[in-house]
């Protein structure tokens, strides 16, 4: 055989491998009809890390969610619990006797606005592509809360099935919004599920 023949025969079988990979390609099917708790799983045992930058600092801040109860979620971060009553139209800060605003509010579908102290929260977005060092997600909800007094923007991107994946702020500051804090999720656990990837014992 040829050095020429061999080098065709090469060739052939690289474009054929190629053209089989692309085909193979799944593309990407919409999700539709989502609700908040879809958004935001709050079953005892999630955990998430964010790369933290706030006011020039950057650190690794977590949060896990350490109590369920049927309309109540606990979620803990360093010495601090926040939580959240879980209604029937959506997710709400809980303060110590009643309930607060709501941080997701169905139906979660672009231009729905709900009232919170001081301001207005928006679903600017329900199709956000974001990618960070914990995944590529799609579907995503983009929530922006605008408030008074001072002025400030508070921008969360929600994705499906996995909570928050990033968070803005901006705060005015002589006439000009500036970003004061950037949070990007590294990492997710899921509940029952080792955060190292490693396997665990089995009972004897």
């Amino acid at each position: 055989m040829t050095r020429t023949l061999v080098v065709a025969l090469v060739l052939s079988i690289a474009a054929t491998g190629c053209a089989s990979t692309g085909s193979g390609v799944v593309p990407h099917v919409p999700r539709t009809g989502l609700k908040s708790a879809d958004f935001y799983p709050l079953a005892e045992g999630w955990k998430w890390a964010y790369d933290l930058d706030k006011d020039g600092q950057k650190i690794l801040a977590v949060y896990s969610v350490v109590e369920r109860m049927p309309d109540l979620a606990t979620i803990r971060t360093g010495e601090e619990n926040l939580t959240y009553t879980l209604a029937a139209d959506g997710i709400a800060q809980r303060d110590t006797l009643s309930v607060g605003d709501y941080i997701l509010k169905d139906p979660i579908v672009k231009g729905a606005t709900w009232a919170v102290a001081g301001g207005t929260a928006k679903v600017v977005s329900t199709t956000e592509e974001v990618t960070s060092d914990a995944g590529h997600f799609y579907d995503c909800a983009v929530i922006e809360v605008t408030r008074s007094d001072p002025r400030r923007v508070v921008r969360t991107t929600f994705a499906p099935d996995v909570g928050p994946v990033a968070i803005d702020v901006q705060v005015e500051d002589a006439g000009k919004m500036i970003v004061t804090t950037r949070a990007r999720l590294r990492s997710v656990t899921r509940p029952n599920e080792d955060p190292f990837g490693l396997a665990k014992p089995k009972a004897p």
